[in-house]
């Protein structure tokens, strides 16, 4: 009882967290606070040994629940001054942002300033299994598809949740920190079209640069050094797979049927099979880029991080067309302008940075001058967004039982010991990279992730449905069949999408979101894989091992696609419009190209095509998203692009 209590209370701390922190308070403060609540009975307790233990735990709790995303871990605020000036300006600290910011600063004779619209993580970012509740959170941008789109029809108001993270890491401090690279040949395929540098080769060592690669069934293999660094700021290693070992050997011999073998290293000589895949994660807890790369270089004195600061506009020279700073909005609303003497450096992401560069009026003309901005260059930014389209309707349920714990429990036990369902993700710790198309190629198509739930799991179920955004007589469906069975959701997520969309501005004012145009589903060849993927869980679902677990294949069914018969071609198109949602991976933006490619917003060493000292250096700049999780890719651009920026200065 005693453990439920102090959880309940920790609980309420970490995950209702609030910018106060209280985890300053000095020794004699917390002592003179554990004598006032020790107020059980009248008894004396004075030397009473049970007396000394409890409010040992007490200490010993409280000191691990302030090493959680303890501000002193991270870099301090500064405000700029109006009119100051830096040798470089980055905007965002997310995945590459921070790595930049990092590399850039090792130079001590130049001055950083990084600009982040976010502050300091939160408790709740340092604890894996809740990683769902940081979306639509104050750390989240909280962005929403447009609603007139032909998808996310099971969707609150025709319109899926794209959660961006708001704060110093970026969306690596809300996402689920999965460690996957891609394909060695989206890079090759970079690269054949004009990218030079940008091929497997070159961007490997910039991969091994970052990573400090320490998951044991990675480091078993032979040649993992061949793929991985032992050096980097970013740790790499296992999830916890907690409880579920039965459920995952059975997984594994359900692929081992259809022919994929289990793969321990999907960042190694093959992508292809069922995957334990790793994550960016220390001692247990989550391990964002600003955990990474600005905490261990807290203390440098050329690198000042002005947070809660959003860049509203970039400074441009018209007649040169040269960038020359930005101007901010503080966190009491007050604009400021600061200059850049080398270069400005945009890293706010796919969604931002192709915002950012329309209201400073670079972007395409007719757009531009339909909303009275004056255009500085005429190019393609906002166009070719592409994300990986993940589905969210196929369920599996089965006969499986793990020990049940309340969630106090839990996270006392990933305070005291990294050792709890809270220091995993669960099932989603694996995919499996699958061809649809049946052929030998190491170059899946789909990657299947998965969301597993205990029985009559109602509030995490809830939570995780919610946080899709889906109608409550879509959700039901699900609560259903969870509450007399233990399932899986099985998420077809689309590796290569032929659709693409686009960001448009909504208005001048920067503080109005944009307009987000997923284009999902917009091409048929997408439809067709999905559909192929469909039938692949279903007959997933029916071998011989997935049969010990009496396992049953579910499909949701949106109301409005019951006129069609269930598990019909007609049935399951039908659902992609209702039940196709976002993976939060968002790129190509502002995408790089050779000179002379009129859909290409950067060039190969990342400087916006017809304006000097600016580049654009994060997900947007992908010419077509990598095949996997990119949160990797996105850092191994941080890391390329330092380099390509120190080759230009010094």
């Amino acid at each position: 009882m005693f453990c439920a209590s102090l959880a309940v209370l920790l609980l309420c701390c970490t995950i209702c967290y609030s910018a106060v922190d209280q985890c300053g308070e000095t020794h004699e403060t917390y002592s003179n606070w554990l004598h006032e609540e020790n107020t059980c009975s009248d008894s004396q307790d004075i030397g009473d040994f049970g007396s000394s233990l409890i409010k040992d735990i007490y200490t010993s709790v409280k000191k691990a629940e302030c090493d959680l995303a303890n501000p002193s871990d991270y870099p301090p605020h500064y405000s700029p001054r109006e009119g100051e000036e830096f040798d470089f300006i980055i905007v965002g600290s997310g995945s590459a942002g921070a790595v930049i910011a990092n590399r850039l600063s090792e130079l001590s004779e130049w001055n950083i300033l990084l600009l982040e619209a976010g502050g300091n993580p939160t408790k709740t970012t340092e604890i894996p299994g809740v990683y769902m509740a940081l979306s639509k959170s104050e750390l989240d941008w909280q962005y929403q598809t447009d609603q007139y789109e032909d998808n996310c029809l099971g969707m609150i108001n025709n319109s899926c949740n794209m959660p961006r993270g708001k704060v110093l890491g970026g969306t690596s401090a809300i996402n689920a920190n999965i460690y996957v690279r891609g394909n060695w040949r989206d890079f090759d395929s970079w690269a054949a079209v004009g990218n030079e540098g940008w091929d497997y080769e070159n961007v490997l060592k910039y991969f091994k640069k970052s990573e400090n690669i320490k998951a044991k069934e990675v480091l078993k293999t032979s040649n993992y050094q061949n793929y991985h660094g032992e050096n980097g700021f970013l740790t790499v290693d296992s999830w916890n797979d907690y409880g579920l070992d039965g459920l995952i050997n059975v997984f594994a011999e359900g692929m081992k049927e259809l022919g994929y073998d289990t793969n321990m290293d999907v960042n190694g000589e093959s992508q292809t099979g069922f995957a334990k895949v790793q994550g960016t994660i220390i001692d247990g807890k989550r391990c964002s880029t600003a955990k990474a790369f600005l905490s261990p270089i807290k203390n440098r004195t050329n690198l000042k991080i002005s947070k809660h600061s959003l860049v509203t506009k970039l400074m441009v020279d018209k007649t040169t067309k040269t960038a020359h700073g930005v101007k901010f909005l503080d966190k009491q609303g007050k604009e400021i302008q600061v200059r850049a003497r080398k270069e400005v450096i945009i890293s706010a992401g796919a969604i931002n940075s192709p915002q950012l560069l329309m209201l400073s009026g670079i972007g395409p003309r007719k757009h531009l001058e339909e909303l009275g901005i004056e255009v500085i260059q005429d190019l393609p930014v906002g166009e070719k967004l592409h994300d990986h389209m993940i589905m969210v309707g196929l369920v599996l349920s089965f006969n499986y039982t793990r020990e049940i714990k309340s969630i106090t429990d839990h996270m006392y036990d990933f305070l005291k010991t990294n050792n709890s369902k809270l220091s995993s993700i669960g099932m989603l710790g694996y995919s499996t990279f699958i061809n649809t198309l049946e052929n030998k190629i190491d170059f899946p198509d789909m990657q299947i992730q998965h969301g597993n739930f205990d029985v009559n799991d109602v509030k995490s179920l809830a939570l995780a449905l919610d946080r899709f955004g889906l109608r409550e007589e879509i959700s039901k469906q699900y609560h259903e069949i969870n509450s007399k069975r233990y399932i899986a959701l099985l998420l077809p997520t689309l590796l290569r999408p032929a659709s693409t969309g686009k960001i448009l501005l909504s208005s001048t004012d920067p503080t109005d979101k944009p307009q987000i145009i997923t284009g999902f589903l917009s091409n048929n060849d997408d439809f067709e894989t999905l559909l192929r993927t469909t039938e692949f869980i279903s007959k997933f679902s029916s071998t011989k091992a997935m049969r010990k677990l009496d396992t049953q294949f579910h499909e949701i069914a949106p109301p409005a696609c019951t006129v069609h018969p269930l598990s019909s071609r007609e049935f399951r198109k039908c659902a992609l419009r209702h039940l196709t949602s976002t993976c939060w991976h968002q790129t190509s933006t502002c995408k790089m190209g050779r000179d002379g490619d009129p859909t290409a917003v950067v060039n190969p060493q990342l400087q916006v095509r017809g304006v000097r000292q600016l580049r654009v250096a994060d997900a947007s700049i992908m010419p077509s998203v990598v095949s996997g999780n990119i949160n990797a890719a996105v850092i191994m651009i941080g890391e390329k692009a330092a380099d390509l920026i120190k080759e230009s200065w010094l």
